[in-house]
C-alpha cells in the first residue's frame, strides 16, 4: 500500500513538473546561417548531437568550396563534411601591372603572374568535425594563399591531405586533429607559425622545405608514420617535447634559429639530423632513440645536451660541431644493456644462494 501511495504521489506532482522519474535527455542544438541568402557559411552542431543527427545534417564540400570561391567565410563546428575539397578548382588571380613601375618591378610582377596563384581570403575554421574527403592542392607552379584564420582543431581527417605550396599568413591551427592517410606541407609558408599539439598523424607526413616564421607547438603529437622535416627553415621556437615518431623521421638540413625543443620524444626507428643547424638552444634532454641517429655535420652553435640522451645505438656524429663527442651516447642504457645487467645480478644472486646452502 505504501509503494502504491508514493506511486500515485509521483504521478500527482509530474503533473506539476515537479517529481521526475529520469534524466532529462541532452538536446543536440544546431545553428546555421540562414538559408537563400548571400553570406558566411555556418553550421555548429552542440556536442550532444548523436552521430545519426550529424549524419543528417552532413555539410557537402560542394557548398564549402562555393563559398570559398566567393571569398565568404566558413565556420563549421560538430559536423560530418563530405566530398572532397579541391583547392585547384578555385580562380586563379592575377596582378595589374600599374604604369610607373621599373623595369625590374614590372618582372618581378610579370613572374608572379606566370605561377598560378588562388587565393582563400575568407576564414576556413573546421572544428571537431569529421571530414571525409581528400583537402588537394596539387599545383606544380603555384601558390595556395590561406588570408583568414585556418583551424581544423579536433577534426579528423578520413582521407589524405595534401596543401603543399600552400601559404598560411596566421597561426595553422590542427592541434588534436587525426589524420588518417598522409597530411603533406611540402613547401609551405606559415607566416605566424603552426600549432599541432596532441595531433595524431597517419602514414606519411611531409613539411619538406616549409618555412616557419612563427612558432611550431607539436609537443605531444604522434607522428605514426614516416615524418619529414627536410630542409626547413624556423626562425621562431619549435617545440616537439613528448613528440613520438613510429617510424623514419628526417631533419637532416633543417635551421632552428631558435630554440628547438626534442625534450622526452620517442624516436622508434632511424631518425636523422645530418647537417642540422642548431643557432638557438637544443634540448633533448630525457629523448629517447631506439635506432640509429645521425648527427652527422650538424652544428650546435649553442652546445648539445645528448650527454643526457638515452641512445640504444651510439650515434653518428662526424662532422658535428658544438657536440661533447666524449659525452654523447652515454646518456642512458640501451634496453638490452638493462636487461644484461639485470641477469647478471641475478645470476650472482642465485650463485650465492647455492653456496650458501652447500655450506649448511
Amino acid at each position: 500500500m505504501r509503494s502504491c501511495g508514493l506511486v500515485l504521489l509521483c504521478a500527482l506532482l509530474m503533473l506539476g513538473g515537479i517529481c521526475r522519474t529520469g534524466v532529462a535527455e541532452a538536446a543536440c542544438t544546431i545553428e546555421s546561417s540562414p538559408g537563400g541568402k548571400p553570406g558566411p557559411l555556418m553550421k555548429r552542431l552542440s556536442p550532444d548531437c548523436t552521430n545519426a543527427e550529424r549524419e543528417a545534417q552532413a555539410v557537402p564540400a560542394a557548398s564549402v568550396m562555393k563559398a570559398l570561391a566567393q571569398g565568404l567565410a566558413v565556420d563549421l563546428a560538430g559536423v560530418v563534411l563530405r566530398g572532397d575539397l579541391i583547392f585547384d578548382q578555385l580562380p586563379v588571380q592575377k596582378s595589374q601591372i600599374p604604369k610607373g613601375l621599373t623595369p625590374e618591378q614590372q618582372a618581378a610582377l610579370s613572374a608572379m603572374n606566370d605561377e598560378e596563384q588562388r587565393v582563400v581570403a575568407g576564414n576556413l575554421i573546421i572544428r571537431d568535425s569529421v571530414v571525409e574527403g581528400a583537402l588537394r592542392h596539387r599545383s606544380a607552379k603555384g601558390t595556395l594563399e590561406f588570408e583568414g584564420t585556418v583551424d581544423f582543431h579536433g577534426t579528423k581527417f578520413k582521407d589524405g591531405v595534401d596543401l603543399s605550396r600552400s601559404v598560411f599568413q596566421r597561426v595553422l591551427t590542427i592541434d588534436s586533429a587525426l589524420f588518417e592517410r598522409e597530411a603533406y606541407f611540402v613547401q609551405g609558408h606559415f607566416a605566424q607559425g603552426l600549432r599541432c599539439a596532441d595531433t595524431k598523424f597517419g602514414p606519411h607526413t611531409r613539411f619538406h622545405r616549409s618555412v616557419f616564421r612563427g612558432p611550431v607547438d607539436c609537443q605531444g603529437s604522434l607522428f605514426d608514420g614516416m615524418a619529414e622535416f627536410l630542409e626547413v627553415v624556423c626562425d621562431a621556437p619549435v617545440n616537439f617535447e613528448r613528440a613520438r615518431f613510429g617510424l623514419g623521421t628526417g631533419f637532416s638540413g633543417a635551421q632552428f634559429k631558435k630554440l628547438a625543443n626534442f625534450s622526452d620524444a620517442i624516436f622508434s626507428r632511424e631518425a636523422f639530423f645530418a647537417f642540422v643547424v642548431f643557432s638557438g638552444e637544443a634540448r633533448f634532454a630525457g629523448a629517447q632513440f631506439l635506432q640509429a641517429a645521425d648527427f652527422s655535420n650538424a652544428d650546435f652553435k649553442r652546445g648539445d645536451d645528448l650527454a643526457r640522451v638515452r641512445f640504444d645505438q651510439k650515434p653518428l656524429t662526424n662532422g658535428t660541431k658544438g657536440i661533447a663527442q666524449a659525452g654523447a651516447g652515454k646518456g642512458g642504457q640501451s634496453t638490452f644493456q638493462q636487461y644484461a645487467i639485470t641477469l647478471g645480478i641475478l645470476l650472482v644472486a642465485a650463485f650465492l644462494v647455492a653456496y650458501a646452502v652447500k655450506l649448511k
